[in-house]
């Protein structure tokens, strides 16, 4: 069996060896080591949950918020095989061209990394997750709804999303995890301390305990680190620590430029016409994919008001409604969980349910009832800043080891963009006639430009940048291929590897990145 517990272990400390270790076991670890493995090498993954969710290791998250700004650690962060995916709601789109490129206007270099070549690895990403493969420009959707398109105002885009009983990347690679032969995965095992070479700058040796002080220590050739940017930060800087601050001592950028996208409620759609808005926001439908749509910033847009990247998508508050028991039983599956409650309650919605059936056969649309409520949520990109980073607190987990300090805060230039974005969706409402049959009901913030935004604007749990990659070792922890520029066999496999964050959220591309790190370290080991 693939599957080990560090629990129940006879020996309090135990040894293993193999070719790669794999610290996390969420999105990027099970990809990249299956990848791996299924080429023959040993691999050995830690994870720092179990396959349930257990509420004190979950606690292993909370953080030390030197701001109490961020908010986003625990709702955002799940520890526990298959990560983040148990709770992912599946959107799937590519960074827009631009995003990694150069973008002088706001003084961001060009990402080292070919972007584009990894768009290989998009049809196979979306054969896994049981997505239909096709654009995700404006022409996604010709034929279905009401045609939205792109002008100079905004950009019109469609992501994807798989079902929920396939967002879960542990349920998808149950089988292969158990059954592949030079695969192993520790459970209950928290990365706490490591051993580097101060010879060769080499890590030796990472070792990994639980709450009852078991032990396990990992010998490997290469490490990589997936758990995620702010526990593969900690984990850099407690290396860092454990080497007495001699490993990253050039890289000063450890740790810096923390940033997430920000969030915040700017309209409400008004539904007089329910069918027909029904008809242009509603998810549709295509090859049994489910379609987001997603209204970007065009670049040109960014450059004339010189801001960052932005995108607004439709939020529709199931949460009170006849369909809030059917996304709640199709949630529970995502995390395992079967709830008899919420299947109890469907037939109360029979009605809803049927017309919700005629939409998606007939329209291949959901039907959203007339009294649930469409709202309109602006992203931000987060500019790179010095000021906001992870750190080590000095308060410890229940594990002894030093929590992450955050300082992270909403910035000016974030303000900007906000601006920007709301004046530029509406000149886009009004040419595309949409503010005669559905117009927007502002919010006070985005109605007032006197007012702040971003006091009222939350994280979107998509943090990145602080072990950023680069071609300069001083300016960066990891070059083109992943591996760091200080530890020749170390790796750092998540969005903490962006040097910036973009116009989507990040999934998609931290997938490629796994591949293309598995496809690398195959060709070069």
């Amino acid at each position: 069996m693939a599957f080990r517990d560090l629990t129940s272990t006879t020996n309090a400390t135990l040894i293993v060896t193999g070719d790669l270790c794999v610290v996390g076991g969420g999105i990027a670890g099970l990809l990249l080591a299956i990848r791996v493995a299924r080429a023959g090498r040993k691999v050995i993954v830690l994870e720092s949950g179990k396959k349930e969710f257990d509420s004190e290791i979950q606690n292993l998250n909370f953080v030390d918020d030197e701001s109490g700004r961020y908010g986003r650690e625990l709702s955002g962060r799940y520890r526990g095989l298959g990560g983040t995916s148990s709770r992912w709601g599946g959107r799937m789109i590519p960074l827009s061209d631009r995003d990694t490129d150069e973008r002088p206007h706001v003084d961001l270099p060009a990402w080292p990394i070919n972007i584009a070549g990894l768009d290989s690895y998009s049809d196979e990403i979306e054969r896994f997750f049981g997505v239909a493969n096709g654009p995700f420009d404006q022409t996604a959707m010709q034929g279905i709804g009401e045609d939205l398109l792109s002008d100079d105002s905004m950009e019109v885009r469609w992501a994807k999303c798989p079902a929920f009983t396939k967002c879960n990347v542990a349920t998808l690679l149950k089988r292969e995890l158990q059954i592949t032969p030079n695969l192993e995965i520790w459970l209950d095992a928290t990365a706490c301390n490591f051993t580097v070479n101060r010879e060769t700058g080499r890590l030796a040796e990472l070792a990994a305990r639980n709450s009852a002080g078991k032990t396990i220590h990992v010998v490997a050739k290469h490490y990589v680190l997936a758990a995620g940017t702010i526990e593969s930060t900690r984990l850099l800087l407690l290396m860092d620590r454990c080497a007495d601050g001699q490993v990253f001592g050039k890289a000063s950028v450890l740790g810096h430029y923390f940033q997430d996208h920000l969030k915040i409620e700017v309209a409400e759609i008004a539904r007089a016409y329910a069918n027909l808005t029904n008809r242009f926001f509603a998810y549709r439908f295509l090859n049994a994919t489910r379609r987001d749509l997603h209204l970007e910033l065009p670049h040109h847009a960014q450059e004339e008001a010189g801001t960052g990247s932005a995108f607004a998508y439709i939020a529709m508050d199931f949460a009170n409604g006849p369909l809030a028991g059917l996304k709640k039983l199709m949630q529970g599956l995502q995390r395992r969980q079967f709830n008899w409650k919420e299947l109890s309650l469907l037939p109360q919605s029979a009605g809803i349910l049927s017309k919700a059936a005629y939409w998606r056969l007939m329209r291949s649309q959901l039907y959203v009832p007339p009294d649930v409520k469409f709202k309109v949520m602006l992203c931000a990109e987060q500019l790179p800043n010095w000021q906001n980073t992870i750190s080590l607190s000095s308060a410890t987990d229940i594990l002894g080891i030093p929590k992450a300090k955050l300082d992270w805060r909403p910035m000016e230039s974030e303000e900007r963009t906000f601006r920007a974005t709301i004046a530029r969706l509406r000149l886009y409402w009004e040419a595309a006639g949409l503010n005669l049959v559905c117009p927007l009901i502002w919010s006070w913030t985005a109605l007032d430009n006197d007012a702040a935004i971003i006091p009222y604007a939350e994280a979107c749990a998509h943090p990145s940048g602080t072990t950023r990659m680069g071609t300069d070792p001083k300016k960066s922890i990891v070059d083109a291929d992943l591996r760091c520029h200080a530890v020749p066999n170390l790796s750092v496999v998540s969005a903490s590897v962006f040097p910036t964050a973009g116009s989507a959220n990040p999934t998609f591309t931290i997938m490629k990145l796994a591949f293309f790190f598995a496809d690398t370290y195959l060709a070069k080991s």
